[in-house]
């Protein structure tokens, strides 16, 4: 290998890192609240109705700042809002905490568009789908460790049952601070860049034609319409697990806890495995994929009762199977897609757009489970889920076939580095 690419290649593998550990710390900051300042479920629900709308904002405005200025301070304006947030909360009075969750939901809403913008310049098409499937591992082991971490301080610490301080905010701030410090410097001296105008066909600076580009864009449409019902699901689950462990299934909240938390761990798999199915074999039929995996959801789903039924280990194996589908097509359709069909110059709004309408569906998610529990039961939400699922995936066949029918061009371009708007 030459000089040159020896340090292309130390470059990548700095970015990734950093990349890595940052995102990581944002999801501890983000799945530290369940547990702590929640009385119950209605006030959970509105925690995270909270966070979810702000998120949703956050991510149409991360992904303009972003193209526009650049994605490594977006990342970084989003991290020191979400640590402000957070650390305040260690303190804060009844009153604010839904002001607080807002502004958390916000700074951490500027990270997925920002590092995605960063991902999609830094490397090529043909590895980029395999990267991600690797990094994702940052984001699942940040929610299972903030989780864990907040159990841990809840039984551990004295000041848990406290009034008015809650520890586990001041360590997840923390654990942000350092890895938002260490992303800082790690990134500091790769090279900056101009816009590649020729390449992306809109100046990343023309923010209306830039989002008319965007909005008018039939995959991203259909990408946006089927991520809001997985993403949905996703946050459903990804939430509300350990409630219906322990209401309907009659489970210890620690044996809830553990439990629920396969949906996470034993998901890694899923988001790998896509990357490399993808880069082998369904580079240019992504969105046939991603029917082909909501359809399996909704399999799993509909034999949910059955494998619950069946004891623990039927548990796990249907919980992780969800997980990894889940995960996967999240990936799959939010990122790689995303990235694949979409100039460099609009990485940053695309996924900002199609995230955004995800996370409409993931504030929606609490109110979902609380009021639909309420009147069908716990039961009966797997159900919905089935719904959800195939009607994901029917959308996924449509643009499926609209993408085989029409042929639009994909975009083939390969930014180097040198060109890469940090």
């Amino acid at each position: 290998m030459t000089a040159q690419g020896n340090q292309l290649a130390a470059w990548r593998a700095r970015l990734f890192t950093a990349a890595w550990v940052l995102y990581a710390g944002f999801y501890i900051c983000r799945k530290n609240m369940e547990g702590v300042v929640s009385i119950g479920p209605a006030h959970l629900a509105a925690e995270l109705a909270c966070f979810g709308a702000a998120y949703a904002l956050a991510q149409f405005v991360g992904g303009e700042l972003a193209d526009r200025y650049s994605a490594r301070y977006t990342v970084l304006a989003g991290a020191i809002i979400s640590i402000l947030c957070t650390v305040s909360l260690a303190w804060a009075p009844a009153g604010a905490v839904l002001f607080l969750q807002f502004g958390n939901g916000f700074g951490q809403g500027f990270g997925w568009p920002a590092l995605l913008k960063l991902f999609g310049a830094w490397f090529r098409n043909k590895e980029r789908d395999r990267i991600l499937g690797w990094w994702s591992t940052s984001y699942i082991l940040g929610g299972f460790i903030a989780t864990s971490l907040t159990a841990w301080l809840m039984a551990h610490s004295g000041f848990a049952n406290g009034v008015g301080f809650h520890p586990a905010f001041m360590v997840a701030s923390l654990v942000l601070l350092i890895t938002a410090l260490f992303f800082a410097q790690q990134s500091a001296d790769l090279p900056a860049s101009r816009p590649d105008k020729k390449a992306a066909g809109i100046d990343g600076h023309d923010s209306i034609r830039g989002w008319r580009s965007i909005l008018g864009n039939r995959n991203m449409q259909i990408i946006g319409a089927m991520y809001f019902f997985l993403k949905m699901t996703r946050y459903t689950l990804l939430f509300w697990l350990p409630h219906y462990l322990v209401s309907s299934v009659g489970y210890s909240a620690e044996a809830a806890a553990h439990t629920a938390s396969c949906f996470e761990i034993l998901s890694i798999a899923g988001p790998i495995a896509i990357g490399y199915i993808v880069e082998r074999w369904f580079t240019e039929r992504r969105m046939e994929l991603g029917a082909g995996m909501q359809y399996a959801l909704a399999f799993i789903c509909l034999l949910h009762p059955l494998l619950a039924g069946s004891g623990w280990f039927g548990m796990i194996v249907s919980i992780s199977m969800m997980g990894a589908l889940i995960h996967g097509a999240d990936l799959l359709m939010s990122g790689m897609t995303v990235l694949h069909m979409i100039p460099s110059a609009q990485h940053g709004r695309a996924v900002g757009f199609v995230n955004g309408i995800g996370s409409v569906g993931q504030a929606i998610s609490p109110l979902l489970a609380t009021l639909f529990v309420s009147y069908f039961g716990w039961s009966k939400l797997f159900d919905l889920f089935v719904f959800f699922a195939l009607l994901s995936g029917v959308i996924c066949t449509f643009g499926a076939r609209l993408q085989t029918r029409t042929a639009p061009p994909l975009n083939r371009s390969v930014l180097e580095p040198f060109d890469v708007r940090l």
